[in-house]
């Protein structure tokens, strides 16, 4: 039996995948090009979870692609991703009102980077007036409603090595083909945008999606917090490498 998914999910790895996988109903495989899609049911609404890879690149392509195809109904961004602030740990997760291009800039005579966002008209290049520029996309309000209701009250496992139950945050998520580890580079960003994270798809997605105008959230938990030196490259013979290959994903 195949399914018409009311909801399209996109994550960039098979080990980010598998978490939403395990709790679908009926599933089947059914790629999309050479892309991994799985397709079920959960509490009885399609879900259909699809493996783009990382970087930008792979999640728009994958993303028009499911877009010109399929048209689903709503389409949700999942994954890992690394903190932006000090307060947001290893485990808790992100809800995304918005998400941000962060690698999206001018960078003017003087040396100074002017971030100019998204450009949501195109073929109207030879008119900058006719393009409508914003620093960040708005999640679609209905999505993230849903989203806040689903974290009330919400009790996520413990990330391995912490104590302290994860919370979920609401802010802006960022993204870029790039893994910030310079603290004063992460604080700056976090200055500009207000972003609580960064990854490496979510604004890929929601440009995609906004030029089908399909509703879309991103939400995304914490893997590693450069601010603490909580990476997962730092970590004694690995350990805490193993630790993320299993978690990343779970929370969210």
């Amino acid at each position: 039996m195949s399914h018409s998914p009311a909801f399209s999910v996109i994550c960039a790895m098979e080990s980010e995948a598998v978490h939403l996988r395990s709790v679908l109903d009926e599933v089947q495989e059914r790629p999309l090009a050479h892309w991994r899609r799985s397709q079920g049911t959960l509490a009885g609404v399609g879900v259909e979870i699809v493996v783009c890879g990382i970087g930008m690149v792979n999640a728009a392509a994958a993303t028009t692609a499911l877009c010109v195809l399929e048209a689903p109904r709503a389409v949700v961004s999942y994954g890992c991703s690394g903190a932006h602030h000090r307060d947001v740990f290893a485990g808790d997760v992100v809800l995304g009102n918005a998400v941000a291009h962060f690698t999206s800039y001018v960078l003017q005579a003087d040396g100074v980077r002017r971030h100019t966002g998204f450009g949501n008209e195109p073929g109207n290049e030879t008119d900058p007036t006719a393009v409508k520029r914003s620093l960040t996309l708005p999640a679609d309000p209905a999505l993230l409603a849903l989203g806040r209701s689903a974290s009330v009250g919400l009790v996520l496992p413990v990330w391995p090595g912490r104590k302290v139950p994860p919370q979920v945050h609401e802010g802006v998520v960022a993204s870029a083909d790039v893994w910030t580890q310079h603290a004063d580079s992460i604080r700056a960003l976090h200055e500009e945008f207000g972003s609580l994270c960064e990854e490496m798809e979510a604004a890929a997605i929601a440009q995609v999606c906004a030029q089908f105008d399909l509703p879309f959230l991103a939400v995304k938990d914490i893997s590693n917090n450069e601010l603490h030196a909580l990476t997962d490259l730092d970590a004694p013979g690995g350990s805490v490498l193993v630790h993320v290959e299993r978690e990343v994903g779970r929370r969210a």
